[in-house]
């Protein structure tokens, strides 16, 4: 045999066993777990947009948004996954299934890799799988929550009526939405959820398919007509009731 072709095979056999180690070493799987836990650093940047709603500190802008505080790398990936995908039998389960309106829009452009990075930045920073400060920001958040709360219960709720006349074209005279553009119902929200919403909005912050009607509208708001419009559109079921009441009995002719 010549004497390169020997050489040949024992470079190749070498390297086998080079290769054979590192897989046993787990060193050529490195990469692929790198790819597959996310990089924090780039889960941070992606995480601006996030932020809007559910806060930077993930406590959910005081309750109206869910918390991402406590939640693990695994479950906050497939929970992103199933927002892309349509995959709302999940999110059911889960007991998102109502959110899923919202987060669809949001979700529907990530990559594989943004989930991962995202993912990845959401357990390391609010206690996930790798800890973090999520109770700070889970305390920080109800503290934030008690005083808008407390804000909205001073509100003026027929300044807010009044305010949300314009609203009503769009979401119903009671909040059952549906009335242009498949607005979405308003009844059942609670004050808070309302409000943080609405100075989401006023930030000029895209959120989901309705930011083209919504940021015009929320623009000239002050944090004044935003506590009127939420207390008023928590109560709205009740206070059109007190209306449709009181105009029924106005109608009544006394007996004779």
């Amino acid at each position: 045999m010549p004497r390169g072709a020997t050489v040949e095979r024992k470079i190749m056999k070498q390297m086998r066993r080079s290769l054979i180690a590192l897989a046993a070493s787990g060193a050529l799987a490195a990469p692929m777990l790198a790819h597959a836990a996310g990089d924090v650093a780039a889960g941070k940047e992606k995480y601006a947009s996030c932020a809007a709603c559910h806060g930077a500190d993930g406590g959910g802008q005081g309750g109206a948004f869910p918390k991402l505080t406590g939640l693990g790398q695994d479950e906050t990936a497939k929970k992103l996954a199933a927002y892309r995908d349509g995959d709302q039998d999940y999110l059911k389960e889960q007991g998102l299934g109502d959110r899923f309106g919202t987060m669809a829009p949001n979700a529907s452009g990530l990559s594989d890799e943004d989930i991962d990075d995202l993912a990845a930045y959401i357990a390391d920073e609010f206690g996930g799988d790798a800890g973090g400060n999520g109770d700070e920001g889970g305390d920080q958040a109800e503290a934030e929550e008690a005083a808008e709360s407390g804000e909205i219960a001073k509100a003026d709720v027929e300044r807010g009526q009044a305010l949300y006349s314009s609203c009503a074209i769009c979401h119903g005279e009671q909040g059952e939405g549906g009335h242009l553009m498949n607005a979405p119902k308003l009844k059942g929200m609670a004050a808070s959820q309302v409000a943080s919403l609405l100075k989401v909005y006023r930030k000029g912050t895209e959120m989901g398919q309705y930011s083209y009607a919504m940021i015009p509208q929320a623009t000239h708001l002050s944090d004044a007509d935003i506590n009127n419009l939420a207390a008023y559109i928590a109560d709205i079921e009740t206070l059109r009731e007190d209306v449709s009441e009181g105009s029924e009995d106005e109608g009544e002719q006394p007996a004779m």
